[in-house]
């Protein structure tokens, strides 16, 4: 199809990081002229930009971690640092051609559709509104940072920092620190902080499932091997792929990949830990996979050091100098870094989203969210999401994802121009089809299980993860299929 035909389609996208770039990339592979990309921060990388903290890495492997058309030869290492990947998405923006589709430093405030002109408008938070045909939110889940709800009961005067806004003029050298939270983000920065302080405070709600990271540099031998010999990059990226899709049973509950796990992750902690009263306090309660799992290289050894106290009951309070945990236990600290993630249901919780009939989607959205391939949702038109409600892999990378969804989304608008529509709305019987099968997928995951994790919203649904596998889901978004939508404004 010759350029000419599709640059009169504009897109707006909201957010630079992995799935708002690869879009970016695959719009004008296709021939689309028009479009821009929006990013609160100052540069790209989504959440490799704001999250700055120590120790701070990815948990799936760097040839894994990487877009499909853009492989890196030159990873240092099986699992890289976040300035490893930073530097790679920027690299990618450069490669590709999209700083003069950026607008950074643009944070969008809200989206409402114009049913007269067919058009979103976006508005930001100065107050300047930008009008497109096609709006894509790419902010994904990890953006609102999640508090602990701590009362104060005298002003606390030293320092409350969420891992997510990391003040690197704080100085945690001889510093007493509670580190809140034992999820990933945790694993990785409490051996960081154990190097600097003086007394560290593990404080936890509950344990969680560790898995060994054995990570190292890769070799001189491989890096050159990746660089100078044809498609070997693509045969290891294959094989990681490969691999973890073999893993996807350990979203059964009761598989005997989940029990091979669990096994795994108990003999690590009886060689990482010799104490059986602090082994104890570590073991997990609930199944192995209902919450995130976590691969960390030295955090249980971490914990078993003089100077790094294992707390086994949740932060309820500050006072001047101290954090009051919920057994009525007083910590002396200086510093509390909350590890505690992010409202990750509350999908486009920043933006107020209005589409047909003055709908808003959070009202929509008000007993969990839902969006058919975790992309459209009824009701809001030309509207499309990346990295949206069902659509976290369980034993995959998000990037797999993010480039499927941001294909179908260019088959989509390429749709739209072959038919010389102006309009797309996925059907009510296609969402209530698809929620349908996800939640007969959902059954008997370990998701599903008595466990307290980020993935469920209110009404108990699980809302963030596909019950299913990533090949799965790029088989299902590899065609768009045009009866799934309806092409004509309601009343015509």
């Amino acid at each position: 199809m010759p350029a000419d035909r599709l640059t009169p389609l504009s897109v707006g996208i909201i957010g630079a990081g992995p799935g708002g770039l690869a879009l970016g990339i695959f719009l004008a592979k296709a021939g689309f002229r028009d479009f821009t990309i929006f990013d609160r921060e100052d540069g790209v990388g989504g959440t490799w930009r704001i999250n700055t903290y120590p120790g701070l890495a990815c948990d799936v492997k760097s040839h894994l971690y990487s877009y499909s058309f853009d492989l890196n030869s030159d990873w240092s290492r099986l699992w890289p640092g976040q300035p490893e990947l930073l530097e790679y998405f920027e690299r990618s923006t450069d490669r590709h051609g999209l700083r003069r589709h950026l607008r950074l430093n643009t944070e969008i405030a809200s989206a409402q559709w114009n049913s007269d002109t067919r058009t979103w408008n976006l508005t930001d938070t100065a107050g300047d509104q930008h009008t497109f045909d096609i709006v894509v939110s790419a902010v994904g889940m990890f953006t609102r940072p999640l508090l602990p709800e701590l009362s104060e009961e005298e002003p606390f005067t030293g320092t409350l920092m969420h891992t997510a806004r990391w003040d690197h003029s704080v100085d945690l050298t001889g510093a007493r620190v509670a580190v809140l939270g034992t999820g990933s983000t945790a694993s990785q920065l409490m051996p960081e902080v154990a190097k600097l302080a003086d007394k560290v405070y593990s404080v936890q709600r509950s344990p969680t499932w560790i898995l060994p990271k054995p990570d190292r540099p890769y070799t001189d031998r491989e890096r050159w091997a990746f660089k100078w010999i044809p498609f070997a990059k693509k045969l290891y990226r294959a094989r990681l792929w490969l691999r973890s899709e073999r893993n996807i049973s350990v979203i059964e509950n009761g598989s005997d990949k989940t029990h091979e796990f669990t096994d795994v992750s108990l003999r690590y902690l009886e060689s990482s830990v010799a104490d059986p009263d602090l082994r104890a306090r570590l073991t997990p309660d609930h199944p192995l996979g209902c919450k995130r799992l976590v691969f960390a290289t030295d955090y249980l050894s971490t914990l078993s050091q003089p100077h790094v106290e294992v707390v086994s009951s949740p932060a309820r309070s500050l006072r001047a100098r101290s954090l009051v945990t919920a057994d009525g236990s007083e910590l002396d600290v200086d510093v509390v870094l909350c590890a505690t993630g992010y409202a990750a249901t509350d999908y486009l919780g920043q933006i107020e989203v209005t589409g047909e009939g003055g709908r808003s989607l959070h009202d929509t959205w008000r007993d969990g969210a839902f969006a058919y391939l975790g992309m459209a949702v009824p009701g809001f038109p030309n509207f499309f999401m990346l990295y949206g409600p069902n659509t976290n892999v369980g034993s995959n990378s998000v990037i797999f994802v993010l480039e499927a969804q941001a294909h179908y989304i260019v088959r989509a608008l390429k749709h739209l121009h072959r038919t010389r529509c102006r309009y797309v709305a996925v059907r009510a019987n296609t969402m209530a089809a698809f929620l349908a099968d996800i939640d007969r997928w959902m059954a008997g995951t370990v998701w599903m299980t008595r466990c307290s994790n980020y993935f469920r919203a209110p009404n108990g649904r699980v809302v963030t993860q596909w019950p299913r596998s990533a090949g799965t889901f790029w088989a299902m978004t590899r065609r768009f299929r045009p009866r799934d939508y309806t092409f004509t404004p309601p009343g015509g």
